[in-house]
């Protein structure tokens, strides 16, 4: 597992890398707290799968997903991810200088 974390890595965003560790350094610690300390078994694996749940988060908040796209003079790239929640007419005078759709 951690063969393939190296491998891919790049697909994380280089500002994420502290938060990652942290991630990483809370799940690992939660993990030894659950397996040295005597608890009920349940309880070893609440805490066991938060530790993931939280690393899960982070690496989930930091991806940055490889993505073809294609460049030319008709088509404008956005640099996000999200959903269309509304589509109406704007007046965009950064770039275009007019109204947009």
């Amino acid at each position: 597992m951690l063969i393939y974390f190296l491998q891919y890595s790049i697909m994380f965003h280089k500002e994420g890398t502290v938060s990652i560790l942290i991630g990483i350094a809370v799940a690992g610690i939660l993990t030894a707290i659950a397996t040295q300390i005597s608890m009920p078994n349940w309880l070893s694996y609440i805490l066991i799968a938060l530790g993931i749940v939280f690393l899960i988060i982070i690496l989930q908040f930091f991806r940055n997903p490889k993505r073809l796209t294609i460049l030319d003079d008709a088509t404008i790239v956005s640099p996000v991810d999200g959903k269309v929640v509304v589509i109406e007419k704007v007046q965009e005078n950064e770039y275009f200088k007019g109204e947009r759709l």
